[in-house]
Order: structure tokens, then C-alpha cells, then sequence
């Protein structure tokens, strides 16, 4: 992992209480390539995210696209595949939605932009992020672009309503591993599928089995990063059948067997994966869960 260090570094800021609700984190990348070739890595399956390249340039790919050069600000809707990224020298200014943060602030159905990279200052429907971009693209440190975030999501912050409370118990439910199932999913929330299948990709992008197959997902790769020690089999989520199941699903998610992801390098992303985890605890934005109120033991999205 250290061999790593010289090419990417992330730091990461948590928002202010009353947004950690619709926000995962601030993070602030530094990607230089010491050769002045490309730094190329995966992103993988998550909620949606902002990103500002206020230095240099960043090359991303929808899936199913060809490698491009990004918006400077670009909006990356709710993923359920890897997605490459390359660059030879930038500087990244982002932030997470989490699912009721896309409610919140875009207000678009979730499923519209699923899997798609919007550049925000073309896409009208998007013009709070675009006025960010243009808040923050020529201030000089983290610290004022951070205040400058804060200002202008609290200043668009609507007043609460009561589907944000129904966000959160869905969203909730999806990160709980005894939800293993849609019918266990539709009787926590209440609904029935179709209801659920409605609700679901308007607010999360996707239809629930699919969401569900994602944590679970997620979950499994998310104890390996934790605990880089043990092997694969040790790190299978309960709800797999098997480590074959589990492979099947790593293909689909990732477009690569664990065997030959693990064989390449992850120099944008293995670096980002490791602070993540020092500064939050968990090392993937899509293993950050909303405030469990029956719980004394809260895990909240930072």
C-alpha cells in the first residue's frame, strides 16, 4: 500500500450535523503520476456523488461508454457497476448523497440517472451543483470550499417531510443483513412489491432485489478491505450460498473475477478505500447507513 502513496492522496471532512442526513463526506483527491502516464483504477458500485476537478483532468466512463474526459463538474447518479477512472495529475474537490440527500437536493427520479455521469452545468435540472462549482472552482483551500458547500446545501434545504422518515427506513433496511430478501423488505417497510418496485427506483435508482444483491455485495467486499488478512471465504457475507455464488455476483458487479481484481493495482481507490477507514470506519461510501432510532448503538452516515 505504500508504494501507492505518491500518486493518490484523499482527505476527508464530515458535513455539519444537520447535513450529515443527506451527506456522506467531503473528500478532497490529489492524483500525480510520476511518469506523466495514466492512473487508472476502478470506482465501485455506490450512491451518488459530486465531483469538482478544479485542477488538471480526470477521464470517466459510464457504463457500456468509452473512456472520456469528465465534466468538470460532474454528477455521478446511483451506481450498481464498477466504473474506470483514469488521470495524470488533477485535483478532485467531491461529496456523497446519500439516498435521501438525492431526494433532498436533485429531486429527479434515481432510476433516470442511474449508471450516468450528468455534466451539471449543461443539465439545468442540476443547477444547485453547478452554482457550487461556480462558488468553489477559484477558492484556494479545502477549508473555504467546505464552508462554501456548507452555506450554499443549508441555504437550499427544504423543510423536512414526512417521505424523508420512510427514506431512511428503507435505506436502513436495504444495510440491515436480515433483510435478505424483497418479501422481507416489503414487510419492514409495509409495501407491497409493487408499491416497493416504485418507491425503490425513484428514490434508490434501482428495483429492491437488485439493491439488495448490491449490499450484499457490498458488504462482502467491504469486510475484506477491513480485514485484508483473510482470505475471500472468510469475508462471504452470510446471505451467499457459497463462494461460487459470491464470484458470480463479484463479475456482475465488478465486470472481473476477485482473483483478477486483486492482481491489479488500485492506486486511486486503494488509497481512498484506507483513509476512508481511518477517518470514518468504513471503507465504502455505500456501507454508510442512516441513524438506526431504535438503536443505542448508531452507526450514522457521515
Amino acid at each position: 500500500m505504500s508504494s501507492l502513496e505518491p500518486v493518490s492522496k484523499t482527505r476527508f471532512v464530515a458535513p455539519p450535523p444537520p447535513l450529515q442526513r443527506y451527506l456522506t463526506t467531503y473528500y478532497f483527491s490529489e492524483i500525480e503520476s510520476p511518469d506523466g502516464s495514466d492512473i487508472s483504477d476502478l470506482l465501485l458500485p455506490q450512491w451518488a456523488s459530486i465531483r469538482y476537478i478544479y485542477r488538471g483532468s480526470v477521464k470517466m466512463m459510464g457504463p457500456d461508454e468509452k473512456l472520456q474526459d469528465s465534466p468538470l463538474a460532474a454528477m455521478t447518479g446511483p451506481t450498481s457497476l464498477a466504473a474506470p477512472i483514469a488521470s495524470k495529475s488533477s485535483r478532485i474537490a467531491a461529496f456523497g448523497l446519500l439516498p435521501l440527500g438525492w431526494y433532498k437536493f436533485v429531486r429527479q427520479p434515481a432510476s433516470r440517472w442511474a449508471n450516468k455521469v450528468i455534466d451539471v452545468e449543461s443539465a439545468h435540472k442540476f443547477d444547485l451543483f453547478a452554482d457550487i462549482w461556480n462558488a468553489i472552482r477559484n477558492l484556494e483551500s479545502e477549508a473555504e470550499m467546505v464552508d462554501a458547500c456548507n452555506h450554499m446545501l443549508l441555504e437550499a434545504m427544504s423543510p423536512a417531510d414526512p417521505e424523508e422518515e420512510l427514506i431512511e427506513a428503507a435505506h436502513l433496511a436495504l444495510t440491515d443483513p436480515a433483510i435478505d430478501s424483497v418479501g422481507a423488505l416489503c414487510e419492514r417497510l409495509d409495501m407491497d412489491t409493487k408499491q416497493l418496485s416504485r418507491f425503490s427506483n425513484r428514490v434508490f435508482g434501482f428495483l429492491p432485489k437488485l439493491l439488495l444483491r448490491r449490499q450484499r455485495f457490498v458488504r462482502t467486499l467491504g469486510e475484506a478491505l477491513l480485514n485484508p488478512s483473510q482470505s475471500w471465504s472468510e469475508c462471504v457475507d452470510l446471505n451467499y450460498y457459497d463462494q461460487a455464488h459470491f464470484n458470480r455476483d463479484f463479475k456482475r458487479f465488478m465486470g472481473l473475477t476477485p482473483r483478477q481484481y486483486m492482481a491489479q493495482p488500485h492506486p486511486i481507490f486503494g488509497i481512498g478505500a484506507s483513509e476512508r477507514t481511518k477517518a470514518l470506519g468504513r471503507p465504502l461510501q455505500a456501507m454508510d447507513r442512516p441513524e438506526d432510532p431504535d438503536s443505542e448503538d448508531n452507526c450514522n452516515a457521515a
